[in-house]
């Protein structure tokens, strides 16, 4: 693999200079990069704008939010059109590290037959331990995907419109046989919800998100339980007692927690009534 054979994909919404800073970090690391805009306000479109005009990006303005996966889908697509073999996946809210992608070329070079790959992510400024070797599953900012495995393993599920759509993709490549690759050189800065000081064992189960995200949150686990309970127990387990130790947590730090108990609740609601996509309010 060599950098010009990486299309970058950034999922852009509201962003601001967040994206800027995301785009930069990347130019000069692969080939090109898409950015896919989900219907961002004017101070945001300004600045997709400015970096439009500059070479190496494009700008895909959708006008309206079709969430995460309907956004990554489209970077698959562009990455067949365009003739490039391997997509970087990449939210608007992480920075890589000058030399990832020449990690992620080396760890190839190693291991030819490998398809995905996962940095080691610096989440809140708290850097995760990690070493070489295979993991679990790979958060979607930052995870490098042979463009053919979709083809085998499918596109990502644009009904989770966002929230678990990582770990659904993660979890299908596994059931069909491939491996997540962890490489421990590879760096990438990533922000998860809202800044906010809590005590360090606490960081790892929560963060602070809006009601809504609680909302898909909640829904889209119920979703991933179902699917995978008995193909991956352990794996749904553990993040089933991540969501009964946030319920805790959220009373505790959370700054309207009333608010995301009720989106919690109609989460799981309309999981039962097997709704999907978008979040809608629905007269009662």
């Amino acid at each position: 693999m060599r950098a010009e054979d990486v299309l970058a994909v950034v999922v852009s919404y509201n962003g601001l200079h967040q994206t800027r800073q995301t785009v930069d970090a990347l130019r000069g690391q692969v080939g090109h990069v898409v950015i896919v805009d989900n219907g961002s306000l004017p101070e945001s479109l300004a600045v997709l704008q400015s970096l439009e005009r500059e070479a190496g990006t494009t700008v895909e303005r959708l006008g309206k939010n079709y969430g995460v996966g309907y956004a990554l889908n489209l970077g698959v697509r562009r990455a067949k059109e365009m003739g490039y073999s391997w997509l970087l996946t990449m939210d608007q809210d992480s920075v890589v590290d000058r030399s990832m992608i020449q990690a992620y070329e080396a760890a190839i070079e190693r291991d030819p037959e490998v398809v995905c790959l996962s940095p080691c992510v610096i989440k809140n400024g708290r850097k995760e331990e990690a070493a070489n070797g295979v993991v679990g599953y790979a958060i979607t900012s930052g995870n490098l995907v042979r463009v053919s495995l979709f083809d085998q393993v499918g596109l990502y599920d644009e009904g989770f419109f966002v929230d678990c759509i990582d770990f659904d993709f993660s979890l299908r490549l596994r059931r069909a046989g491939y491996a997540i690759q962890r490489v421990s050189n590879a760096f990438m800065q990533h922000q998860l919800g809202e800044v906010r000081e809590v005590p360090s064992f606490v960081n790892r189960y929560y963060a602070e998100h809006s009601p809504i995200r609680r909302y898909y949150m909640s829904r889209n686990f119920m979703y991933m339980m179902e699917r995978y309970l008995f193909c991956f127990p352990a794996f749904i387990l553990k993040l089933a007692i991540s969501h009964v130790l946030l319920l805790v947590l959220i009373a505790v730090y959370d700054p309207t927690p009333l608010k995301s108990y009720r989106a919690i609740a109609k989460g799981i609601w309309d999981y039962l009534a097997r709704r999907d996509g978008i979040y809608l309010e629905r007269p009662r």
